[in-house]
């Protein structure tokens, strides 16, 4: 695999993590980066389960940005 190099500027505070973490877990912090830049690749931009119960209150011929202009209009009055 082609591999190239990434230079990141992070708190002092944070690579010191990093490193402790990495020397604990017998691994690089670019492999580290690595592992969580593969991760971010397989995850599907879904919603969140919680909010997936909210998909459908609102009917789909509803326009509810100007439902909503209009109760704030309303309710500044």
């Amino acid at each position: 695999m082609k591999t190239t190099t990434l230079t990141v500027q992070l708190p002092e505070d944070d690579v010191q993590f990093l490193d402790a973490y990495a020397k604990k877990h017998a691994v690089s912090i670019a492999d580290l980066f690595a592992g969580y830049a593969r991760r971010l690749q397989r995850t599907p931009l879904a919603p969140h389960p919680e909010n997936l119960k909210f998909t459908g209150a609102v009917p789909a011929d509803v326009d509810a940005r100007a439902d909503h202009r209009e109760h704030l209009a309303a309710k500044h009055r």
